[in-house]
């Protein structure tokens, strides 16, 4: 049996050190780490600090530090191959088995990764280049500065020239295509680079080596990206782009984004703001899921604001919910229509990116709306699916006290969901079989400011609205985007209960209400009722909510 660096590096990744040693120490959570009382010595005081980041644990009272490794050996008694294999069965990995290949396959692989870091440095170097000058000017004008375009190692692929460099420094043929950066043409049998006048953005696993690459097309030239094959050193659904730059910055207690592009990426790292990793060009895995819950316990999905951005933001959160565990899980970030994070920050700055992180939802809130957008929930057969969609999502979670929890949150809406239907139900029938129509006017100039002020009180405590939904629901606003505003608010709290003032901004703003609310808001600061910030309580707007409602259907003086 030959067990590889590989197959110790696979292993890390499938478990948790905390989880292993939390078996038998009671750990603390303090920022990226965890402390406890040393399994190894006598204390009081807790000194032994486990960090997930790394897989490393250490004692700062015996001195006792190692691996996940060490920490089964050192607490068992097994030896190396043994903690080895019970680590393997926790994580449910097969054991390798011995090949007389294996010592071969290990210098392949030293080789491959040489080739990789030779071929990073070429594309570097024709960056500051002649030929690189267009691709240097193509990041400068994105907005990337000298320094991050080191960092980030970005490069340039000119149409020829990599074949005969990875030849110069003694690279065969075998290895050159085996890495996916040389290939023969099948028309003419000629040799030729894969990457061609394209941008090179090099992609690096956990220890900061070069594995493979991704590449921009400079005209128009298909497909726009183009990544490496895979091969024994690179699997696309294992890896997440960017992965040693947002560790650096994770550790500044910076926020962790999941973004979908390089570019996306490299300016969100720019903007000094947030952390980010990516995908490379496929829907986020369960794997890269894992991996980015090594680095934070919950990290922002910020996919493109467009159709496709929304489903694939849709179709992660199917696949976080399975692997959901107590103490890890991800928020959902909204991004504007047809933006994406490069965009938002290219056009409003780091703030706008600070914006969208604050309003980011939270994974059970996401869940509940992705499924109630896709439904008429006037409709009872409509209600009806959607309980039955979110109920059979909530199954899917493994984890029992995780499915427990997400189940009862669930069912507590569905609940509140029932009794506001039912609210509404009977007012309808009680104006029908009375013959009574609450005196519903078009109000005039001066009365639509009133309505104004009585929507950005609703906004800023939707309690209120909740709680007098039945006659707010019939009084007509006048002005028509008061009146759209007002339904589409209803239906925010309909499908969402629990929302908070920010929150519901944030759905106001996205359905496009921006240029109401900041009249709304002006309103409000003139009569000094600006929400929260101007010191105006629960109960005072209530009051003032009453006294509007009483002006609004009090009868018209002739």
């Amino acid at each position: 049996m030959t067990i590889t660096p590989e197959f110790i590096e696979k292993l890390r990744d499938r478990i948790s050190l905390s989880s292993i040693i939390g078996k038998r120490v009671k750990l603390t959570k303090r920022g990226n780490r965890f402390i406890g009382l040393c399994p190894f010595h006598s204390e009081k005081t807790p000194s032994f600090n486990v960090n997930d980041d790394e897989g490393f644990f250490y004692c700062f009272g015996c001195g006792a530090s190692g691996d996940v490794i060490n920490y089964v050996r050192e607490t068992s008694g097994l030896s190396f191959v043994e903690s080895v294999q019970e680590l393997a069965d926790i994580a449910g990995i097969p054991m390798p088995e011995f090949r007389p290949q294996d010592s071969a396959k290990k210098e392949r692989n030293v080789t491959l990764l040489s080739c990789f870091e030779t071929a990073a440095e070429f594309f570097q170097k024709s960056l500051k280049s002649d030929q690189g000058r267009k691709a240097l000017n193509y990041l400068i004008q994105r907005g990337l500065t000298e320094s991050i375009i080191e960092e980030f190692r970005l490069g340039y692929a000119p149409r020829v020239g990599l074949h005969q460099y990875l030849q110069n420094k003694g690279y065969v043929e075998e290895v050159s295509k085996l890495a996916g950066l040389t290939s023969i043409s099948e028309r003419d049998g000629q040799k030729y680079d894969y990457f061609r006048e394209r941008v090179i953005f090099p992609i690096e696993n956990r220890k900061g080596q070069v594995i493979a690459f991704g590449a921009r097309a400079m005209g128009d030239s298909k497909p726009k990206y183009l990544n490496s094959p895979e091969s024994p050193s690179f699997s696309k659904k294992a890896v997440l782009y960017g992965w040693p730059q947002a560790r650096e910055r994770v550790k500044r207690n910076l926020p962790l984004l999941l973004v979908e592009g390089y570019m996306d990426v490299i300016s969100v790292t720019a903007s000094k703001k947030a952390a980010a990793l990516a995908p490379l060009g496929t829907a986020l895995t369960e794997e890269q899921i894992s991996l980015a819950w090594k680095l934070h316990d919950e990290p922002i999905l910020c996919f493109d604001g467009d159709v496709a951005g929304r489903n694939a933001a849709n179709k992660a959160i199917e696949k976080i919910l399975p692997i959901l565990e107590p103490g890890k899980t991800v928020r959902i970030a909204t991004l504007p229509d047809g933006s994406d994070p490069d965009d938002l920050i290219r056009h409003q700055g780091a703030e706008g990116l600070m914006h969208i992180i604050d309003s980011a939802s939270s994974l059970l809130d996401a869940t509940w709306s992705g499924k109630a957008n896709s439904h008429d929930l006037v409709q009872p057969e409509q209600r009806a699916l959607f309980w039955q969609e979110i109920r059979k999502l909530v199954r899917t979670i493994a984890h029992n006290q995780m499915r427990v929890a997400f189940g009862d949150e669930i069912e507590r809406r569905i609940q509140k969901m029932r009794d506001m239907t039912r609210r509404n139900e009977a007012l309808s029938v009680y104006n029908f079989n009375s013959g009574l129509r609450v005196n519903v006017r078009r109000p005039r100039t001066g009365s639509i400011r009133r309505m104004q002020i009585l929507l950005g009180l609703l906004i800023s405590f939707p309690q209120i609205a909740i709680d007098k939904f039945d006659v707010l629901s019939t009084l007509e606003f006048g002005d028509l985007d008061c009146e759209k505003l007002k339904n589409h608010l209803f239906d925010v709290l309909f499908r969402e209960s629990d929302l908070d003032e920010k929150e519901i901004r944030q759905h106001l703003y996205n359905l496009g209400y921006e240029k109401t609310l900041r009249q709304i808001d002006g309103m409000l600061s003139d009569l000094s009722l600006k929400n929260h910030k101007a010191g105006i309580e629960l109960d005072e707007a209530k009051l003032k909510v009453d006294e509007i409602i009483s002006l609004s259907l009090a009868p018209r003086r002739r």
